[in-house]
């Protein structure tokens, strides 16, 4: 493994990669094709990248954005660009005028180059990669067009007084309701959700609407891992119309069980998941439908979510946001949260 022998690096959960890009990815079936590929210097491999096609995104956008992701290679700038050129070669071909990531394979799954905070672990379903890559990438052609970050919030602390009152207001309003999500009506839960993602994150750079495929499919890894407690709907009148997603930081996991290979590490890893007591979570999405973003109903779910939280964990990590969604930044801090790492997606033109 490439990067095993950093004390930072997680290994990815035994099959996840095959399947996001093997002959039974939703991706491949639903939104496109992905291309992979690998450097190799004296018959061993030095790196490896995958062309993308987002059908999806460019139809949704008007775009001709090619993308490129699963990018990992060694400290050498000649396999970074070489891989880089293979790549831009394939998407060029494919009539698309500029190549964006990294992406794997979607900006709905993890993304991002991580440029601060590589000293240690990162959360569940958020990339990792050794300091050097940021310069390598810049070497390699390739120049950064987004900047994401993300927050931690402590959650042993109390949230301002002023967020409290707002919030206490809200909850005594009769026709707002805040309620967990209910695993065992979970397709129509998640019909819900696809319907509020859809919704809510239209304003995001990027953004193109998911299918209801990609979230059924997730819900067997959903039901495995997820704390029904801490993934949130609020509700106008018994009607959802917006959401939290959140869900323990299973890296904890992943990261424990990392000395041990095959069989051996999947089997410590079911026995940690459940014996072994998490202490962080990752709120993933938060959203609210257009029509009600200006009644307080995100700084609702905000309060909601880390106060239930609060109950099992350490801390939330709130990932990943935009620099300049000022809204949700302005949030984690008021909540006491600081900035713990930052990501980039660079892009290059194919002209």
């Amino acid at each position: 493994m490439l990067h095993g022998t950093d004390p930072a690096f997680t290994p990815p959960f035994p099959g996840s990669v095959v399947g996001l890009i093997g002959p039974k990815s939703v991706f491949l079936k639903k939104h496109g094709e992905i291309t992979p590929l690998i450097a190799y210097r004296d018959g061993k491999p030095v790196g490896r990248i995958a062309a993308i096609v987002n059908r999806s995104h460019n139809a949704h956008n008007g775009d001709k954005v090619g993308f490129f992701g699963f990018f990992d290679f060694i400290n050498d700038s000649s396999v970074a660009k070489a891989l880089v050129e293979a790549a831009a070669a394939i998407l060029k071909e494919k009539g698309l005028t500029s190549m964006r990531g990294p992406y794997n394979p979607s900006i709905n799954d993890d993304c991002g180059v991580l440029t601060e905070g590589n000293e240690r672990p990162t959360f569940v379903s958020m990339p990792w990669n050794p300091p050097y890559y940021a310069e390598v990438y810049k070497a390699a052609g390739l120049e950064v067009v987004r900047t994401l970050y993300a927050y931690d919030i402590p959650l042993h602390k109390e949230p301002p007084e002023r967020v409290t009152k707002i919030v206490n207001w809200l909850k005594k309003r009769n026709n707002v309701s805040i309620r967990t999500i209910d695993m065992k009506n979970l397709r129509k839960e998640l019909e819900s959700i696809h319907r509020l993602y859809n919704q809510c994150l239209d304003r995001n750079w990027g953004f193109y609407p998911i299918a209801l495929d990609d979230l059924l499919h997730t819900a067997d890894d959903l039901k495995a891992i997820a704390d029904p407690s801490i993934i949130l709907f609020v509700c106008i009148d018994g009607r959802e119309v917006g959401f939290t997603l959140a869900l323990p930081n299973v890296n904890e996991v992943f990261h424990a069980s990392r000395g041990r290979t095959g069989i051996l590490r999947f089997l410590e890893m079911a026995l940690r998941l459940k014996f072994q007591r998490i202490k962080t979570d990752r709120l993933t999405v938060l959203g609210v439908e257009p029509d009600y973003r200006d009644k307080g109903l995100s700084a609702l779910l905000f309060f909601e979510s880390f106060r239930i939280a609060k109950a099992k964990y350490e801390v939330s990590e709130v990932s990943w946001v935009e620099a300049n969604n000022v809204e949700i930044l302005e949030g984690a801090e008021l909540m006491w949260g600081c900035r713990s790492r930052t990501y980039e997606i660079f892009e290059k033109s194919l002209a």
